[in-house]
């Protein structure tokens, strides 16, 4: 009775990181899938209502710009600065940080503030373009991290690899699922 309770425990002890690591990932999967759509979607509702793209104030600090484009079409608990960026917090404990480049660039955090706080963990970059940057987000506005083409999946590996930045576009090309080729564990 004892040697198979011994047994039971080794199985267990031996099983259990890799069903966490695998709920982990299949977590922060759901997690980049929500917030890309969501993120399209406040897109589309603030053309509506803003114009297009094209005709946003791009020279906005980061705060006014994520409260005036994206705020009123986002469930928020609140969007604050944070020295040159601003932080969106959202109900769910995910956060997005927008710093102006040359587009916004918005590191999505997966578990917020929560460590370890790292690209290609728990924080994936997305972008929101002007659509004459076209370089970046191929006329769209929104999009995953890449360059001026939808690479393919070995590119964008290759690319997550060099730069974690990258990493949103393999993922998105894996539609939001952590293969067992991912160069960083979560």
């Amino acid at each position: 009775m004892l040697l198979t309770l011994g047994i039971i425990g080794v199985v267990a002890a031996l099983t259990l990181p890799n069903m966490i690591a695998g709920y982990k990932k299949q977590e922060t999967g759901a997690r980049l899938k929500k917030f890309n759509s969501m993120m399209a979607q406040a897109l589309i509702l603030s053309v509506d209502e803003n114009g297009d793209v094209n005709e946003w104030d791009m020279s906005l600090s980061p705060e006014i710009f994520a409260q005036k484009y994206f705020g009123p079409y986002l469930k928020t608990l609140s969007v604050e600065k944070n020295g040159s960026k601003a932080i969106i917090y959202f109900p769910d404990g995910t956060t997005v940080s927008m710093v102006k480049g040359r587009c916004m660039d918005c590191t999505f955090d997966t578990n917020g503030t929560k460590k370890p706080n790292q690209v290609g963990r728990d924080q994936f970059v997305f972008l929101a373009c002007d659509r004459t940057i076209t370089e970046w987000c191929s006329n769209k506005g929104w999009c995953t991290y890449r360059g001026n083409n939808q690479p393919t999946r070995d590119k964008a590996l290759e690319a997550c690899k060099k730069t974690p930045h990258y990493c949103s576009s393999l993922l998105e090309i894996d539609n939001w699922e952590f293969k067992k080729d991912y160069p960083y564990r979560l």
